[in-house]
């Protein structure tokens, strides 16, 4: 019984959609080995029970059942009636009937149209009878999506056909059967009155119609296919058509379309597409997009080692403030304002682009001045009469960094953008209305820092130009039945003996010397170009990557990740963005802009190291924070210590049930896995489960 056989659809993945399961008539002990079982077999469930009619009734009034065990033994669950009940509830329950002599109760399980009659002490077999059903709803749900899904692309497809400027007619024993407006007013008639019963042979020239006949043939042989042909208009008008064939079914009935493709604004409009696909729509500059790919290329030409290039980036340093001051609107007009200033002071460079929201970047060959550009354009700025901001008191602050490459010298297009970034980050903290000149020669801003402290940011320069960084990956293990393969992300910087450094050893010397949004960069690209390759052979895998303070407010940070997942063709889907709380609460703004940008691409958002108090759960409600990975404080003593138990468990219910995803970090020994499975915590990590490593591969546990 209940094979549902009929489904020739795959049965899909369960294990991390939970069984909502009702047993009925059964001790708690036996409902849980039933549950246990589930459990055993992979699938997660969810277990409630009632051992009277007025406990079932309670449980449907809060909310119906769509598995149900029943025991047959029950006297105080009677199945005639219970199964009558729970049909009222929801007719399309499944039922598992279990019973102590299952022939027994063998023609109430027929004559009540019940999914399976299974011996009650066979929790296994139970198991799969539920898993089986549980697949059935689920695929069940999926084919009324589908058939929804399918209904509404027909109505899609007739309402597009009907308002195309494409002309279509559908076809069948080379008779019409519909046409759309175009296709009448194509052949010159005022209404499908006009050719209703009329074969589509009359509109063919006669030395076509052999080849129109073949070319209907070749559809059952080929598929889709298009052949230009010689037609007839109704006032005997000829022209030429390019046709495609291509099957189809018009209330049920098998057919052709027939389709001529309206070419009058395909040349401009395809002009049109091509100029938005690499320009900046408001300031007719490149877009980043163009730029880099320009960029990259330029770099990568043999020529490119035998003269310099140049970068000035021009960012507007209060432009966030100015928006809020004046409005968006008067904001937008003053930046078209801006790129009209560049426009006549960098008219020679080679390309310029908007980069970021609120930043501009030119490149120029080693035939123009970059640093007397740069100057000009800070002057002509300044001097420039705003005619979009007059009324406002703020006035728009400019800074300028600009960088070199030498003859002969090999460097990336994405070390030329660091190093660009780097110079403008230079010239914001040195004040308003800079310009910085900065080449990888250049000392940068270490002279104030430590000999020690130097050095190691010396070693973080030669990391990002010389890809100096190694990634480590450390899986986060599901307990509630994720497929997917979940690790985070660490970096390791090497010193001049190869030996790997660990972050506590480089991260604040780099936070000095302004270098944390570039290592971010490194860390994000490489994550991304890592788990795209992974990715393309099959894997399941999500990476976990952590962003400092510096990413929150570098507000090129969600362009330079969208770069990277286009150039590597990944997904936001794949990857969780990882925050610490005092990185978010110290800059709110940026970092609730951020994550709004990351969530659009589709990228889930972590909160690291929680810890219970009023401060980090005000947070959570400021911003769309998906998983929560607690503190390694809650795992102190974990195994033994009662009250952490309680803690880590009221905790963990706290947050599931305000809709974030759960993960422990810092599972250092055996015994507190099975703490966290009872707690229900959603994954585990730890370094007894495994340290970070080069490989991304989890060795399970013996």
């Amino acid at each position: 019984m209940g094979a549902h056989a009929e489904l020739a659809l795959p049965y899909p993945e369960t294990g991390g959609n939970p069984v909502e399961m009702l047993v009925i008539g059964c001790p708690i002990g036996v409902a849980d080995g039933y549950a246990r079982a589930l459990r055993n077999q992979g699938q997660a469930a969810h277990l409630k029970t009632a051992e009277s009619l007025a406990a079932l009734d309670q449980q449907l009034n809060s909310e119906p059942c769509d598995l149900v065990i029943l025991n047959a033994d029950a006297t105080a669950t009677p199945v005639g009636e219970t199964v009558q009940r729970l049909r009222d509830a929801n007719p399309h329950c499944s039922i598992v009937l279990v019973a102590s002599d299952p022939g027994a109760h063998q023609a109430v399980a027929i004559e009540l149209e019940l999914q399976d009659l299974i011996k009650l002490e066979e929790e296994q077999h139970i198991g799969l009878a539920i898993r089986r059903e549980h697949r059935f709803r689920m695929l069940r749900q999926e084919v009324a999506r589908l058939q929804r899904q399918l209904e509404e692309a027909e109505d899609r497809s007739s309402l597009l056909v009907r308002s195309s400027r494409d002309a279509i007619a559908y076809i069948h024993d080379g008779m019409y059967l519909d046409t759309n407006q175009a296709y009448l007013e194509m052949f010159g008639c005022e209404s499908a009155d006009e050719i209703d019963g009329l074969p589509i042979m009359d509109m063919i020239e006669a030395d076509s119609r052999v080849s129109f006949k073949a070319a209907l043939r070749k559809l059952d042989e080929t598929g889709k296919h298009a052949e230009e042909f010689r037609c007839v208009a109704s006032d005997g008008r000829s022209f030429k058509a390019r046709m495609e064939f291509s099957p189809a079914r018009i209330d049920g009935e098998q057919c052709t379309q027939v389709l001529i493709r309206d070419q009058s604004q395909n040349l401009k409009l395809q002009q049109r597409i091509d100029e938005l696909t690499i320009k900046d729509a408001q300031t007719g500059f490149f877009n980043r997009q163009a730029f880099m790919e320009r960029l990259e290329a330029l770099v990568a030409s043999p020529e490119s080692s035998e003269q310099s290039h140049a970068l000035i980036q021009i960012s507007i340093t209060n432009y966030p403030e100015m928006r809020e001051n004046c409005g968006f609107d008067c904001a937008e007009k003053m930046l078209t304002e801006v790129a009209d200033v560049l426009t006549a002071t960098v008219a020679r460079a080679h390309t310029v682009a908007r980069f970021g929201d609120h930043d501009f970047i030119a490149l120029c060959d080693d035939s123009e001045p970059a640093l007397e550009i740069a100057e000009r354009c800070l002057h002509n700025l300044r001097s420039h009469a705003f005619q979009s901001i007059q009324d406002s008191l703020a006035k728009p602050v400019y800074s300028i960094g600009v960088t070199r490459t030498e003859k002969g010298e090999e460097v990336s297009a994405h070390e030329l953008i660091n190093r660009s970034c780097r110079a403008t980050g230079m010239a914001r903290s040195e004040g308003e209305n800079r310009v910085i000149f900065y080449s990888d020669h250049t000392p940068g801003d270490t002279r104030h820092m430590a000999e020690a402290d130097a050095a190691v940011v010396k070693l973080i320069d030669h990391a990002l130009a010389n890809d100096g960084f190694r990634l480590k990956y450390q899986p986060i293990v599901s307990l509630q039945g994720d497929t997917r393969e979940n690790y985070s992300v660490y970096l390791r910087l090497l010193n001049d003996d190869g030996k790997e450094l660990i972050p506590d050893m480089f991260l604040s010397p780099a936070n000095d010397a302004s270098r944390l949004a570039e290592i971010d960069r490194w860390v994000v690209r490489n994550a991304i170009r890592e788990l795209a390759s992974h990715r393309r052979e099959g894997q399941k895998v999500v990476f976990y990557i952590i962003l400092s303070r510096a990413a929150i407010e570098d507000d090129s940070m969600l362009l330079w990740i969208c770069d990277c997942l286009r150039e590597f063709r990944a997904k936001g889907s794949w990857l969780v963005f990882q925050f610490r709380e005092n990185d978010l609460r110290n800059a709110l703004k940026p970092a609730r802009e951020l994550i709004e940008g990351l969530k659009k691409i589709n990228c889930r958002i972590a909160l690291n190291n929680y810890v219970t108090n009023t401060t980090v759960d005000n947070l959570l409600k400021h911003l769309n924070i998906d998983v929560v990975k607690l503190s390694p404080e809650f795992m102190r003593g974990l195994a033994t210590d009662a009250k952490q138990q309680d803690d880590m468990s009221e905790v963990n219910q706290k947050l599931q049930e305000a809709g974030y995803k759960t993960i422990a970090s810092g599972v250092e020994d055996a015994g507190s896995l099975a703490i966290l499975w009872n707690i229900g915590v959603n994954y585990i990590q730890g370094y007894f489960l495994q340290e970070p490593s080069s490989k991304i591969a989890f060795e399970d546990i013996e």
